[in-house]
C-alpha cells in the first residue's frame, strides 16, 4: 500500500500489522497503560537521532497549558535606538516614558496520535511486540514534527534560488550563505544563529567549492559543518542526511535546500527565535502517553501527545534553494 498511516477508523475496523490515525476514544485515561507509558519515557531513537533534530529545529519546548498565548515577534522595539539625546534627564525633569509591548495570540496544542493493533497470536510470539510497536509509533510521531518544523519554516522563508555544481558553474556557495545570512539580519536585526543544508544541498556546496578556480575556494571544499559555523558567525551548521518515506518512495528531508533562521535554547516564551514547539504534558508529567485497549483476539495500542509548532516570527528566515 503506497500509505502506511491510514485514516482513524471505528475501533471493530482496524487490521493488524497497521497504523491509523489516533480516535479520540482510545486517549482515555481507562486505557492508560503506565508501564509502556514509562518504557516509552525512557525510550530513544537510534543513537537519539531523532530526538537530537527536534531539539536542533525547535530549541527547548515551551510547556503550556492546553490553551495557551504566544507572542508574536517584535523587530522594531527590541532593536530601538536612541539615536539623539532622548535618554538623558534634564534638571528638574523625569525620565521620559517608553511604552512597548508585543502582540499576543491565543491558541491552543494539538492532539497528536497513532494507532496501531496487534494480534495476540503475535504477542503470545513476541513478549516484546507492544513495546516495539510503542517504539515504531513514537518514531512516526517525531518524524511528522520533523517535517513540520521543516515545512513551516520554508514556506515563512525568504528564498533565493541558485545555481551550485561543477562546470561552467563557478559560483562561490560559501558567500552566497554569507549573503543571505547579512540580508536576514538586515530584515530582522538579528542574524540567524543556525544554517541547515539538505543532504543534496551539502553535496552541491561541496562540487561547486572543489571546482573553483580560485584556491582559497576551492580549498574550502572539505571545512566541517563546525567549520563553517565558525565563517559564518553563526552557532550551528548542520547536514540533516535523514531520509523519510514518502508515499511510495523515499525522499530527503530538506533536500536541496539551504535554511537559516534563529532558534534559542531557553524553553521560554518571549525569545527571539523564529519557531518554537509549544508542549502540554500529558497525565503524569510526560510528552507522551501510551493507552492499551484489551479486546478478544487482540490488542489496541495508541500512542499520544499534545503540541503545536508555531513560527512566532517570519522576519529573518532565510532559504536557498538550490539547482
Amino acid at each position: 500500500m503506497d500509505k502506511l498511516i491510514l485514516p482513524a477508523a471505528a475501533s471493530g475496523s482496524f487490521k493488524p500489522g497497521q497504523i491509523y490515525l489516533a480516535n479520540e476514544g482510545a486517549v482515555n485515561n481507562q486505557f492508560l497503560s503506565e508501564a509502556l507509558t514509562q518504557f516509552s519515557v525512557g525510550w530513544k531513537s537510534p543513537d537519539g537521532v531523532l530526538e537530537a533534530l527536534i531539539r536542533l529545529i525547535f530549541g527547548e519546548p515551551i510547556v503550556v497549558g492546553k490553551s495557551f498565548q504566544f507572542s508574536k515577534g517584535d523587530d522594531k522595539a527590541a532593536f530601538y535606538a536612541c539615536e539623539g539625546d532622548e535618554d538623558i534627564r534634564a534638571m528638574g525633569s523625569d525620565f521620559k516614558l517608553v511604552q512597548w509591548g508585543s502582540t499576543k495570540v491565543d491558541s491552543h496544542t494539538l492532539s497528536k496520535g497513532l494507532t496501531t493493533r496487534i494480534d495476540r497470536d503475535k504477542l503470545n510470539d513476541d513478549p516484546k511486540a507492544e513495546q516495539k510497536a510503542v517504539a515504531m509509533l513514537r518514531t512516526f510521531l517525531m518524524r511528522a514534527d520533523i517535517l513540520r518544523g521543516f515545512n513551516s519554516l520554508s514556506s515563512a522563508a525568504s528564498n533565493t534560488n541558485k545555481t551550485w555544481g561543477t562546470g561552467d558553474n563557478k559560483a562561490d556557495a560559501d558567500a552566497d550563505v554569507m549573503a543571505m545570512l547579512i540580508a536576514c539580519a538586515k530584515a530582522a536585526g538579528l542574524k540567524p544563529n543556525q544554517v541547515l543544508y539538505g543532504i543534496t544541498s551539502w553535496q552541491k556546496r561541496f562540487l561547486t567549492q572543489r571546482d573553483s578556480n580560485n584556491t582559497p575556494v576551492a580549498a574550502s571544499a572539505t571545512l566541517t559543518p563546525e567549520q563553517l559555523a565558525g565563517l559564518f558567525g553563526v552557532k550551528t551548521v548542520k547536514q540533516v542526511e535523514q531520509i523519510y518515506q514518502n508515499g511510495a518512495s523515499k525522499a530527503a528531508m530538506i533536500d536541496n535546500l539551504v535554511l537559516a533562521y534563529n532558534v534559542q535554547v531557553s524553553g521560554i516564551d518571549e525569545d527571539p527565535s523564529n519557531i518554537k514547539q509549544f508542549v502540554t504534558r500529558m497525565g503524569g508529567g510526560s510528552e507522551y502517553a501510551v493507552y492499551r485497549e484489551e479486546h478478544g483476539a487482540f490488542v489496541d495500542l495508541t500512542v499520544a501527545h499534545q503540541n503545536r509548532i508555531v513560527v512566532t516570527s517570519t522576519t529573518g528566515i532565510g532559504k536557498l534553494t538550490i539547482s
